[in-house]
């Protein structure tokens, strides 16, 4: 009995210290209700995605970020190249001679600590720069390039001038055995510490967007392609080569594999874009250099998952984005990974692999 009395003075004396807690210093001791459990609801979380991949990236500030681009030497005497795998897009076309180079596109370069080796600017180059909205980096260019670097207003570095020497540096070894021209190299800590001493903006326009229609819906049931051959000249053929394992595609050139040397593998790529582009010598070039018309569309294919879609590229200007059509006029869905963008001639030999070979033909 003198248990249960206590008891019932413990729980009286719980109550009134919970209505005096309730009551405060309200003159009216009115009591707060209290939300049920089921109406609190947590804040979603944020994801940020990078724009060049679609991939995710820490915060706001990595989603937002300018790219920077990088001109690629990728004649057979100035291999291998460093720093390459590590970009978030690789564009690669024809220069003068049957040779290619490279635009690679750096989501951030900061930490990349040999990027090379490095060559001039052409004009087309220019247009995929600016189609990312990129800072633009280079040794030397065509008369062309750069008078519409001018005329454009882009913000890029051309390392042959004297004012910036110390963003680049030339490999000694690469001089006895490639040549003084494919000796150049240089590294994002060199690049970023010139590019915020010069106040340049660093933050992505807005009216650029994604680079892609990046989806992680996307999913591709198209033809088998297990291997894609493309003939950009007599002197350069491109393989891509489908590594299931690991669902990117290896990349080859000159008949064996592209090795980034910074990295000591072979490059690998989740989405391949062949596009074909019109291209032509300039008239009266004496150096055969020459001009793309990469305003206005065109047809290509998507390579994912060892498959291949047919598509149209659009391009509004040489500062606007590239734009991707299916068949039935949809924009293309492209699956979140870095990307590989092959620009090929009208009539190039492309060869896609799968179950049975097939030519795709020259548009």
């Amino acid at each position: 009995m003198k248990h249960k009395l206590l008891s019932a003075l413990s729980l009286t004396l719980a109550l009134l210290l919970l209505l005096c807690s309730c009551g405060g210093n309200s003159d009216d001791n009115t009591v707060t209700p209290v939300q049920p459990l089921e109406e609190i609801k947590a804040e979603p979380p944020v994801f940020y995605k990078s724009a060049l991949t679609g991939l995710p990236v820490e915060d706001e500030e990595a989603q937002s970020r300018r790219p920077v681009a990088v001109m690629i030497n990728n004649i057979k005497k100035a291999l291998p190249q460093y720093g390459i795998s590590k970009a978030g897009i690789v564009f690669e076309a024809l220069a003068e001679g049957g040779i290619t180079r490279l635009l690679a596109v750096f989501d951030d370069i900061s930490d990349i600590s040999q990027i090379g080796t490095i060559r001039s600017a052409r004009p087309y180059y220019l247009d995929f720069a600016q189609s990312v909205d990129a800072v633009y980096v280079h040794i030397g260019g065509s008369p062309e390039a750069y008078s519409q670097i001018k005329s454009r207003g882009m913000d890029s570095y051309d390392l042959i001038e004297g004012r910036y020497n110390a963003m680049y540096w030339r490999d000694k070894d690469r001089i006895r055995q490639s040549g003084y021209e494919h000796s150049v190299f240089t590294s994002g800590d060199r690049i970023m510490e010139r590019i915020e001493a010069d106040g340049v903006r660093m933050t992505r326009s807005s009216s650029y967007g994604k680079a892609f229609n990046f989806s992680d819906d996307a999913e591709y049931e198209g033809t088998d392609a297990t291997k894609i051959t493309a003939v950009f000249s007599s002197y350069k053929t491109g393989t891509y080569t489908y590594d299931k394992e690991n669902g990117l595609y290896r990349i080859g050139q000159y008949g064996t594999s592209h090795v980034d040397a910074l990295s000591g593998v072979q490059i690998a790529f989740k989405n391949i874009f062949i596009l074909r582009m019109n291209s032509y010598v300039i008239k009266g070039d004496t150096a055969g250099r020459l001009r793309f018309d990469s305003v206005g569309s065109g047809k290509g294919t998507y390579f994912v998952n060892g498959t291949a879609t047919d598509i149209t590229w659009k391009r509004a200007s040489s500062s606007a984005p590239f734009k991707f059509y299916t068949a039935d006029g949809s924009e293309l869905e492209v699956v979140p990974g870095d990307n590989y963008v092959a620009i090929v001639p009208l009539d190039a030999s492309v060869t896609v692999t799968g179950e049975s070979p097939e030519t795709v033909p020259a548009q």
